[in-house]
């Protein structure tokens, strides 16, 4: 039996982001992946992420902090806030693992985007230097020889009544 990337997610207690990240990193392996996602070994995914015992007491409800009727008249007063407080502490944990983890995922895409931001500069560099080099190979093929041979320099007095040189014969 395989599991898919949602199933593995939430069988080791992180977010599929997380999961997604480890199968490109190749940190978790997987066995194939089709157009259903990916097929994940149990056994490969909780050796990465050890498997947490939980029992039903342990696994947070919606509203587990909130004492039913029933139990809410034969424990104590203080019974009842310890309870409530158990509760709420579970949730308050399950909500730092997952700003911990949205603080990786967030880390991680900075990263890239420098990564991304240097390869791009990297790669502007590059092709100026290849579009100044091309540039420089025109220069050296024009030939302008026959353009200067052609100007005649003119005199003092041709260029004071602006008058253009006369041709050698």
């Amino acid at each position: 039996m395989y599991l898919s990337l949602g199933k593995a997610a939430k069988e080791a207690g992180v977010a599929k982001s997380t999961i997604s990240k480890a199968l490109s990193s190749g940190k978790l392996s997987y066995r194939e992946k089709n157009s259903d996602g990916y097929q994940i070994d149990p056994a490969e995914l909780f050796r990465v992420y050890p498997k947490t015992t939980k029992t039903d007491a342990d696994e947070p409800s919606s509203n587990d902090w909130q004492l039913g009727q029933a139990d809410a008249e034969t424990m104590p007063y203080s019974a009842k806030f310890e309870i409530q407080l158990a509760g709420l502490k579970s949730l308050i944990a399950e909500k730092d693992r997952r700003i911990t983890d949205l603080e990786a995922d967030r880390v991680q895409l900075r990263e890239d985007r420098h990564r991304l931001t240097e390869n791009w500069q990297e790669e502007r560099v590059r092709l100026l230097k290849l579009l100044e080099d091309q540039t420089g190979t025109v220069k050296l093929l024009t030939d302008e020889r026959a353009k200067q041979a052609a100007e005649v320099p003119r005199t003092f007095w041709q260029r004071v009544f602006r008058r253009k040189p006369a041709l050698a014969a």
